[in-house]
């Protein structure tokens, strides 16, 4: 534990966040307003190449750290990014829609998800870009 850097904290507070997205996309997905919407594979691929990404990260931080792991740092909050504009692309009439014209307790509840799914891409994203200019490692 002692040998962890700031990296190793930040990385690990992206990888919930991303499982946290995830896990509220795949709910909101399901629900009766977005479920014509399916699921999207740009979504879902993304946020778990980057989970992926991030757990191989923390994993091999023990070991000495090869150069593509440098790219992995980065390429996780990229892949984040994406999947938070495919997802807000995919809502953001939904949520025009449930706001304006059809605000009901379901259609609320239904928004809910989607919102959380939202946030939990771009705090990830944003805490994966900060973890990426440290190092894993204490040197």
């Amino acid at each position: 534990m002692k040998q962890n850097g700031i990296g190793f904290y930040t990385t690990g507070l992206s990888f919930v966040a991303g499982v946290v997205a995830l896990v509220f996309y795949m709910i909101n997905a399901k629900t009766d307003y977005f479920a014509n919407l399916g699921v999207s594979p740009v979504v879902v691929g993304c946020t778990v190449v980057a989970v992926v990404a991030q757990l191989v990260l923390l994993v091999l931080s023990k070991q000495e750290q090869p150069i593509w792991m440098d790219l992995a740092a980065v390429a996780a909050p990229v892949l984040l990014m994406v999947a938070f504009i495919n997802l807000t692309g995919s809502r953001v009439n939904g949520i025009a829609s449930i706001m304006t014209f059809e605000n009901n307790a379901q259609t609320m509840s239904d928004l809910t998800s989607a919102i959380v799914s939202m946030a939990a891409l771009l705090i990830a994203c944003l805490i994966g870009i900060v973890s990426s200019y440290f190092n894993i490692r204490k040197a």
